[in-house]
């Protein structure tokens, strides 16, 4: 029987169903999409892969230091070289030592000690000491002299292995035929899944493992791609505490040296919140805020070089949710030079959605983002990570 209302009636009688539900049409997410710079990777143009590891080959210029490994007197003519720099040493080679300012002149080289001739030029021979560091100038040969000595630098191997990445969703067929606010499903959830698709990729980019292995449950081989901090042995340096600006015009000093000027520092915001106290003088202020596009990528601020330009700085929003106690993820930045780097993916396996991804005969309907790719970074020494900063 119906329910009897005398009086008013209010919202409280009316049935819920038969009322209009005051609904904003989108959904209002908390995080932005901050892969910038999977975002720049993207733009550049990709090589396709027909492997599932990928190789390339990097070289650098034959080294130009050694360092000495035993003290000798200013009348030695034996040089003993820090042990297996001898190997950079050519006969007719040109020395001059940093610290003490005198040349000498490589008649022979046996493993790693040098038999020299001192006194050239002005400066008279010298004593030296354990670690003084000798500059291989040049080379002179004597008049009419045979075909000298020779000495490459053999190119090294780089490699990655490909990941495969896949985000889902699955709704029932009735899930998705019933109206919606706004977007229909999965219409709706596909644009999240795209986004949650290339964080992904964003955090393997710096902190990605590579490697492959033999999956415990299928035998299958899993590969693993390698990120930046996989690769970058040589500038990387844990601070291990508060950022200060001779700590920072050091590292840059260092990190810029191999560098050109295709670059990029991506912070997260502790190191960029010290970073933004800085106020020098010299070439300028460690921090001048002015958002702008650079290869591709919105940048937040820039920073001035040791070596007379700018760095422009991307500030990782979402990092702020990594701890940076422990030298954790939240007080890590990277300097990344952005020529040095590309993102490959397998023939075929470009980031896709691939619909129909149910199996046959079921009642609702599966579709997932697929993507098989590596990356290339290249030059370890072009790139340098800071970390440690609370």
């Amino acid at each position: 029987m119906a329910t009897i209302q005398k009086g008013t009636v209010s919202t409280t009688e009316v049935l819920p169903d038969s009322m209009v539900i005051d609904m904003r049409e989108e959904i209002s997410m908390l995080d932005q999409d901050q892969s910038q710079f999977t975002s720049y990777l993207q733009k550049q143009p990709k090589r396709t892969c027909t492997r599932e590891k990928v190789n390339w080959r990097e070289k650098g210029f034959f080294p130009r230091l050694v360092t000495v490994g035993t003290a000798y007197i200013n009348t030695a003519t034996a040089i003993i070289l820090t042990a297996g720099q001898g190997v950079r040493i050519r006969n007719g080679d040109v020395l001059r030592s940093m610290p003490a300012g005198d040349a000498m002149y490589v008649q022979s080289v046996a493993t790693d000690t040098l038999t020299v001739t001192r006194n050239i030029g002005s400066k008279a021979a010298q004593a030296g000491s354990v670690g003084d560091t000798l500059l291989i100038m040049s080379n002179a040969s004597p008049q009419g002299a045979d075909f000298g000595q020779t000495a490459i630098l053999l190119a090294t191997l780089g490699y990655n292995y490909t990941q495969i990445v896949r985000h889902g969703y699955t709704f029932s067929r009735t899930a998705e035929a019933v109206q919606y606010y706004g977007r229909s499903e999965p219409a709706q959830e596909s644009g999240l899944k795209g986004v949650e698709h290339k964080r992904a990729w964003e955090y393997m980019a710096f902190w990605g493992a590579r490697g492959q292995i033999t999956d415990p449950t299928t035998g299958e081989p899993v590969g693993f791609g390698g990120g930046l901090t996989e690769f970058i042995q040589t500038n990387r340096q844990n601070v291990a505490g508060a950022l200060t600006v001779d700590a920072l015009d050091g590292w840059l000093k260092n990190f810029l040296q191999f560098t050109g000027r295709n670059i990029c520092l991506f912070t997260a915001p502790q190191p960029a919140l010290e970073m933004s106290k800085f106020n020098r003088g010299g070439q300028g202020t460690a921090w001048r805020p002015e958002p702008t596009n650079v290869a591709g990528l919105q940048v937040d601020a820039f920073m001035s070089g040791v070596y007379g330009y700018e760095v422009p700085i991307v500030v990782k929003k979402d990092w702020n949710d990594f701890p940076t106690t422990l030298a954790q993820f939240g007080g890590w930045m990277f300097l990344v030079d952005l020529d040095r780097v590309s993102w490959d993916t397998l023939t075929g396996a470009d980031t896709a959605l691939l619909t129909n991804r149910a199996p046959r005969g079921s009642d609702r309907i599966s579709e997932e983002y697929l993507t098989e790719g590596t990356f290339e970074i290249r030059n370890e020494q072009a790139h340098s990570i800071f970390y440690g900063i609370t």
